[in-house]
């Protein structure tokens, strides 16, 4: 339906205010104007509608039907309006209104604070959302994410977007500190079980892929998607497993609890990218991803390197 030529949010702005102070005498007061100037704004708008929005036969005036239902709308079309004016002046000068960032949980764990401390005069109001990357890629697609920093293969089909290179990482192996067998991936036959990453997460499907392209299978007997208790469960004692140096940094205390090792035959790895919507947000994106890997390698980083110092020459930070 097209919008008629004399419907404009100022009138509707007119409206909303007559129809809460119940009267064009009132409204006109709170506008500073003349109550025949509020009248005819009015008679204007019913005449783009094409319906009467009040019923003047009664004193007070009402709100016919068709007046409560603009009356509801035409409040939230304002709200939206003044948000979208609000965003687009503070995005001039490069401070948003509120920013939506989502990560994956180990990602969040190690990165997420030390994010916020050193660029929060970004956005008046941020929020940082962990979880599965599956389930951030639909609200990313209905605009309810701004910003995803995820591993590259979860939007990888996905058209239209800015993309910014972070870190990679490889996958390793964790034994028990008390194992004393094979540390071989490909050496299955062993006395503890393979712990595995639950498939609803991206990295347990990157893992279980790998598996049968290597054509190694273990038997089901324990499924974790949380990182904290896949190692958990491994520094007790409880079986090996496939993990990540950043999934091992969500709970850096277990570091000392667990061996690891790198996988020989096979190695594969992840990297993680910041992504945005193109022509949105200004270079806000790049600064936030260029800051992530500055925090990755100068505060996060060097807690893994000092336990196990091999995994510096493996680990990328993209800087190029």
């Amino acid at each position: 339906m097209k919008i008629p030529n004399n419907f404009d949010l100022r009138s509707l702005q007119v409206f909303v205010i007559t129809a809460d102070q119940g009267g064009m005498t009132q409204s006109a007061k709170v506008l500073r104007m003349t109550q025949s100037a509020v009248s005819q704004i009015i008679a204007g708008l019913e005449d783009a509608v094409g319906v009467k929005l009040f019923d003047r036969s009664v004193r007070p005036i009402v709100l016919t039907s068709a007046g409560r239902i603009l009356l509801e709308r035409g409040r939230q079309i304002l709200r939206d309006t003044k948000e979208a004016f609000r965003e687009t002046r503070t995005l001039e000068r490069r401070r948003l209104a509120s920013l939506t960032v989502a990560m994956t949980d180990s990602m969040s764990a190690v990165l997420g604070s030390h994010l916020y401390e050193t660029m929060n005069e970004v956005s008046s109001y941020w929020r940082f959302w962990s979880g599965l990357s599956p389930y951030h890629r639909e609200e990313f697609l209905t605009h309810n994410i701004d910003l995803i920093i995820t591993t590259s293969d979860v939007m990888e089909d996905v058209s239209g977007l800015n993309r910014y290179k972070v870190f990679q990482e490889p996958y390793v192996l964790i034994f028990p500190k008390t194992h004393k067998g094979s540390t071989k991936l490909e050496d299955g036959e062993r006395d503890l079980p393979f712990l595995r990453f639950s498939i609803r997460s991206a990295m347990g499907l990157r893992i279980e892929r790998q598996l049968n392209r290597l054509r190694l299978k273990f038997p089901d007997i324990a499924e974790f998607d949380r990182a904290p208790a896949h190692t958990l469960a491994v520094a007790k004692g409880l079986g090996w497993g496939v993990t990540t140096p950043l999934c091992l940094l969500e709970n850096p205390e277990l570091i000392p609890h667990v061996d690891i090792q790198p996988i020989q035959r096979g190695s594969f790895s992840r990297h993680f990218d910041l992504l945005s919507r193109e022509d949105n947000l200004g270079d806000i994106p790049e600064k936030i991803a260029i800051e992530s890997r500055r925090i990755l390698k100068k505060h996060c980083l060097p807690k893994l390197y000092d336990q196990v110092p091999w995994l510096e020459d493996m680990i990328s930070l993209n800087e190029d």
